[in-house]
């Protein structure tokens, strides 16, 4: 009898290892069929092709990170639209997205107004994308009770969550616009504050930063998860997803994908001395930061590696940072100065 339940057990376990190994290769065909698909869509408008180019990556990560992480794009909302229409295809791919400077810190510049001409530009994107279901996070640099007020009253309006750092930098703790409160936040929709702390060098280690961390009510942690390379662990990334009145939150962890960083653990000496073929140049706003060829195989294994290492501490999900530089890519091609593959 129990060799029979022993064959039975074998038989059955095969049986789902095959299911579950048809299921992954069904998605991954679903992935590289979209792909295809935008390919042929960007051949046709050449106007298309880095921004398509970025979709597929992310599309990419997507696949390779599963449906239960949180995906949040950081700026670069153009990548939701076709044509001037949202783009259905690509659309339900991320759960969330944020933009800069939407309000206030046009240009870097600290404390000032965005130009109303790019705030409605910036908003003719973001409307239609929060009216369709997805949450939009908004990055505000100034400082001032009036302009808090301000955004109160913007975010009634549009729904968005807005947020008011005090530098550029996003290393200093504040408090949000709206109130702590202690809801269990159990998705991206129910985010009424949120905390984005991207370098923690205040923090003389990552047990300072830790602590600090968990003593706060954000809903929401939009946090770079190391501290002078060193990582939080799993355990202390689970205790950061309670907030210290109790409540449920969520953690997401900072990851920069159109950009090298050279202070990542990914980052070789040698890249110092002699760049990869995949980067083309430093970004002048940014020492240390590095425009790729987001496209370029060699890269899309640097950052599988590296968000391997963000999931194995049990984050919730990803901020994908600088999605926007296929901007700079499409400006060099209409400018007749195609960068080669």
């Amino acid at each position: 009898m129990k060799k029979y339940g022993l064959l039975l057990f074998l038989i059955l376990s095969i049986s789902c290892f095959s299911e579950n190994k048809k299921s992954q290769q069904l998605q991954n065909d679903i992935v590289k069929s979209k792909i295809i698909e935008e390919k042929i869509i960007s051949e046709e408008n050449t106007n298309e092709i880095y921004k398509d180019r970025m979709k597929n990556f992310i599309r990419e990560i997507r696949n390779d990170a599963g449906k239960n992480k949180y995906i949040i794009t950081q700026n670069g909302n153009e990548l939701y639209f076709r044509d001037g229409k949202l783009d259905r295809n690509f659309f339900p791919v991320t759960d969330g997205t944020t933009q800069e400077s939407l309000y206030y810190g046009d240009v870097l510049k600290y404390n000032a107004v965005t130009k109303k001409e790019s705030k409605d530009y910036m908003l003719s994107l973001l409307n239609p994308v929060r009216k369709e279901g997805k949450p939009v996070f908004v990055i505000n640099y100034a400082k001032g009770n009036e302009k808090k007020d301000f955004l109160l009253k913007e975010d009634a309006k549009t729904g968005f969550v807005s947020e008011l750092l005090p530098e550029f930098e996003a290393r200093a703790i504040y408090n949000p616009i709206q109130g702590f409160n202690s809801e269990n936040i159990t998705n991206l929709r129910q985010v009424k504050n949120y905390l984005l702390l991207l370098n923690p060098e205040k923090f003389s280690d990552i047990n300072q930063y830790f602590e600090y961390l968990k003593n706060t009510d954000f809903d929401l942690l939009l946090i770079e998860p190391s501290h002078n390379g060193i990582f939080l662990t799993k355990s202390q990334v689970e205790q950061l997803k309670t907030k210290k009145n109790g409540g449920k939150r969520i953690v997401i962890s900072y990851l920069s994908i159109g950009e090298a960083e050279d202070y990542r653990g990914y980052w070789k000496k040698e890249w110092s001395k002699k760049w990869p073929k995949w980067i083309v140049k430093e970004n002048p706003d940014w020492k240390g930061n590095y425009i790729v060829k987001y496209w370029n195989s060699e890269w899309k294994n640097v950052i599988k590696e590296y968000r391997g290492k963000l999931g194995s501490i049990g984050v919730d999900g990803y901020l994908l940072d600088t999605v926007d530089s296929y901007y700079y890519f499409q400006e060099k091609m209409e400018n007749g100065n195609k960068i080669p593959d």
